[in-house]
């Protein structure tokens, strides 16, 4: 194996924290990420990585030659693109929550890869919280949490939004309109089992705030759920205005309560600190700021 091959190699076992875990993500076994990594220190002539059966720790030269090997590879990938005619290309993986990832950031990826034909965005739809390290993902979007406090990630904000209340013509017609944020503990509520995970709505009109009991009728961690038990009269529920866009145009969905929003939920691109300078995911980056910038 050729010396930059074991340096990638390396690489991903410091940043996957354990050989089992570079291993799987490497698709070889644990043995031979532990020869590699032998072969290495024996080349060298010291010990990169102290391990024991149960735990590994960074000695202070092998944390000084991995930050070399991050610099020396980023350089060769560098190297490589040079000449490429056709812009980017090779793939950049994402990761963002199912609703959100679906309704819009979709149709900005589709724009990303027309401009790039070379470029493949590999796309990973799931709720949770990706490990970025662990699981290889060069951008996560984060909906809702704060960025974790660490140097070793970046964040960019990306888009902000309120969620909003929506209920069907024909439910409002059989229960009401309700006038004020506490009229909703009359009604029947739809909720989002991550988003409001519990039975009390808490409501701004920008200076005051009002918490809400509500009448939980169906709680689902999936929004197109609700939006479909809204559409079929059963209930009002909190969403996001884009993601009930045509339903409001239509008059499918009528807005309630419009001087009344949630709180504010904030949108991160997070990357790890290592890829600030590859140009696969500062274009994606630049894209998505751009194109959120345009959105109402």
């Amino acid at each position: 194996m050729d010396l930059l091959a074991k340096m990638a190699t390396y690489v991903r076992v410091i940043e996957a924290g354990t050989l089992s875990a570079a291993a799987r993500q490497l698709h070889v076994s644990t043995a031979a990420v532990s020869r590699q990594l032998t072969t290495l220190e024996d080349e060298i002539g010291t010990q990169l990585v102290a391990r024991t059966t149960r735990s590994m720790k960074v000695t202070p030269a092998g944390q000084q030659y991995y930050e070399r090997c991050l610099r020396i590879l980023r350089d060769v990938e560098d190297a490589q693109s040079v000449g490429r005619a056709r812009g980017l290309s090779g793939v950049v993986k994402v990761s963002a929550p199912i609703t959100f990832g679906l309704a819009t950031v979709v149709p900005k990826i589709r724009a990303l890869a027309a401009a790039h034909p070379q470029l493949r965005v590999d796309l990973r739809l799931d709720d949770r919280n990706a490990d970025l390290a662990l699981e290889d993902v060069d951008v996560a979007l984060r909906v809702g949490s704060a960025p974790p406090l660490t140097t070793e990630l970046v964040a960019h904000k990306l888009y902000e939004w309120r969620r909003i209340a929506v209920a069907s013509p024909a439910y409002l017609r059989r229960m009401g309109t309700p006038k004020t944020p506490a009229a909703l503990a009359k009604h029947e509520a739809l909720t989002h089992a991550v988003w409001l995970a519990n039975d009390t709505w808490s409501l701004t009109d920008g200076t005051d705030v009002e918490r809400v009991h509500v009448d939980v009728r169906f709680s689902s961690n999936v929004a197109h759920v609700l939006r479909d038990l809204a559409l079929d009269g059963r209930g009002i529920a909190m969403l996001p205005p884009w993601f009930v866009t045509e339903e409001l145009a239509e008059g499918t969905l009528r807005h309630v309560l419009p001087a009344w929003t949630s709180k504010t939920l904030v949108v991160h691109a997070l990357y790890r600190t290592m890829h600030r300078q590859e140009q696969r995911v500062r274009t994606l980056i630049e894209h998505l700021r751009a194109a959120y910038a345009t959105d109402p």
